[in-house]
């Protein structure tokens, strides 16, 4: 069975995934040099919601956010890197 930390980890690193994908067409969104701030910006609103979403799932006094921002935001914001980059690159089409 896995712990709370767990999950939480696993339901950022989902969110990280769609996130991730989607971070590629708010880049190519034509704004020029502040292009890749407003991906950022994307990003870690990306990570609000994921929290928000981990808290009706798991329980909002689960986790501490202590806990929250080593497992879930840590796993988000990797995950969420990897498949920016991926999707850059044309690995991943959608």
């Amino acid at each position: 069975m896995i712990d709370l930390e767990g999950k939480s980890a696993i339901l950022h690193a989902i969110g990280g995934i769609l996130f991730g994908l989607l971070a590629n067409y708010v880049y190519g969104a034509g704004l020029g040099i502040a292009s890749g701030l407003a991906t950022l910006l994307f990003l870690f609103i990306g990570l609000v919601i994921m929290g928000h979403v981990s808290a009706m799932v798991l329980g909002r006094n689960s986790l501490s956010q202590k806990q929250w921002l080593g497992t879930g935001g840590t796993s988000y914001f990797f995950t969420a890197i990897v498949f920016w980059i991926i999707s850059f690159n044309g690995v991943i089409c959608l």
